[in-house]
């Protein structure tokens, strides 16, 4: 059973991270912290589940310094980190798609009738 619950816990996290990190930025700005009400606001208004919601608050504001630190240990090898970090893992990577110009990869690769 303690499978399952690490399981959603993780997949729950990184929907907070996905979709809560636009969410914040565009209503209240980037910031290293936000505030509880802040964070509250958010998570009411994305419609997610609110089972976790203290990791949320983990993740983007001061409260829950253990969990915090449980998230570091897990995301960022133990070191502290900030809400201004969880918004830059939330960016989309800077490949939108296209075709591959590179005539090696092409030959072999993602083009090859092989």
């Amino acid at each position: 059973m303690f499978v399952f619950t690490q399981l959603f816990k993780r997949r729950t996290i990184r929907k907070y991270i996905k979709t809560l990190s636009p969410m914040l930025v565009t209503s209240y700005g980037p910031r290293e912290a936000y505030t509880n009400g802040q964070i509250a606001a958010v998570l009411a208004q994305s419609g997610l589940s609110r089972r976790y919601e203290h990791y949320a608050y983990a993740l983007f504001g001061d409260q829950y310094p253990d969990l915090h630190q449980e998230l570091a240990d897990g995301l960022f090898a133990g070191t502290a980190f900030n809400a201004l970090q969880i918004i830059d893992m939330a960016r989309p990577s800077l490949w939108k798609g296209g075709t591959n110009t590179d005539d090696f990869s092409n030959r072999h690769g993602q083009n090859s009738r092989y």
